[in-house]
């Protein structure tokens, strides 16, 4: 029997979950979307900022940190359902990216 010892580069980093933030942004966002045509004037964003804050919610669970509402919503909001998951998976896979980099000590 032989044994193998893995480097730290073999080991396999964790990969961001694309489609599951994808899936759960969707499925909230679309609720507050779907609230807000009713209620809000045509200058108004479909999706205003301060409700989009509390999807990050739903987040919380794929991440071994805290993702900071005020990093990932764009303020005054979006116009529609995909301008807003597009963004803020943009701004989510920055932090997911930061929190993942190999701390180097010197």
């Amino acid at each position: 029997m032989s044994t193998e010892t893995l480097n730290n580069s073999e080991i396999a980093a964790p990969v961001f979950p694309v489609a599951e933030v994808k899936k759960r942004l969707l499925v909230e966002l679309q609720k507050i979307a779907d609230q807000g045509t009713i209620l809000r004037p045509e200058w108004e964003p479909l999706l205003d900022s301060k409700r989009v804050v509390g999807t990050v919610l739903v987040l919380e669970g794929l991440f071994p940190f805290k993702i900071p509402p005020d990093r990932v919503v764009r303020k005054g909001g979006y116009d529609t359902v995909d301008e807003a998951i597009n963004d803020m998976l943009a701004r989510i896979k920055k932090i997911w990216d930061e929190k993942s980099k190999p701390k180097v000590r010197k």
